[in-house]
């Protein structure tokens, strides 16, 4: 990984990204999505709610850096919590 010059953290992060889209692909191929219409205004299936929780945690996260000296912790805890919500209710 030194060609890349990346951080634990970041190729931990990476890693994680590829085996939960690996994990969809398999969810997908053994039980077609079913689209259907939650708290989001668009109609969604597992793919599309995953990308926008994604989003999500992208912004929570990258807020909770921007506005607070709290632990980054907290920040994740709100971005897992998104993530959740996202996924059942989506």
């Amino acid at each position: 990984m030194s060609w890349m010059a990346w951080t634990l953290p970041t190729a931990i992060f990476v890693i994680l990204i590829v085996s939960c889209i690996a994990v969809l692909t398999v969810m997908d191929v053994r039980s077609p999505p079913v689209t259907r219409k939650g708290f989001l205004p668009i109609p969604t299936d597992r793919g599309d709610r995953f990308y926008i929780a994604m989003l999500g945690l992208l912004a929570i996260n990258l807020t909770w850096w921007g506005v607070t000296d709290a632990s980054p912790l907290i920040g994740l805890t709100l971005s897992l919590i998104w993530l959740g919500v996202t996924m059942r209710w989506g």
